[in-house]
This record gives structure tokens, sequence and C-alpha cells, in this order.
């Protein structure tokens, strides 16, 4: 439903992100959420960007400094 509703409004979700966002909220409605399970992918979620960013300035200075 809320891919449906972001796509309606055009804002960019991604389905992976979504889909792992329900079965968290199910595991920890229901009890059986694995919480460590649960930090281990948010902090993921949280190193990605700044992690791709770091990567990129990395290569774009290699890039720049042979051109």
């Amino acid at each position: 439903m809320l891919v449906i509703v972001a796509s309606q409004f055009g804002l960019p979700v991604s389905t992976t992100h979504v889909s792992v966002g329900s079965l968290f909220g199910i595991g920890l409605t229901n009890g059986k959420a694995h919480h460590r399970m649960i930090i281990s992918i948010v902090l993921s979620w949280l190193l990605t960007l700044p992690c791709a960013a770091l990567c990129a300035a990395v290569v774009y200075s290699m890039i720049d400094a042979f051109s």
C-alpha cells in the first residue's frame, strides 16, 4: 500500500526497504522480532549513503588527479 501511495505522489521509495520495514513491524507486534538483526539492518541502511558518498569522492579525486 505504501509503495502505491508513494507512486501516486511521485515519491521515491525502495520496495526492499518497505517490505523489510513491514516485516519488522509484524515481528515487533507479535513479539518474534530478532532485535539484533533489526539493529544490524537499520545500521546498514544508515551507513550505505555516507559510504557511497565517500567512495564516489575518492573515485572523483583519482579521476580529477589524472585528467
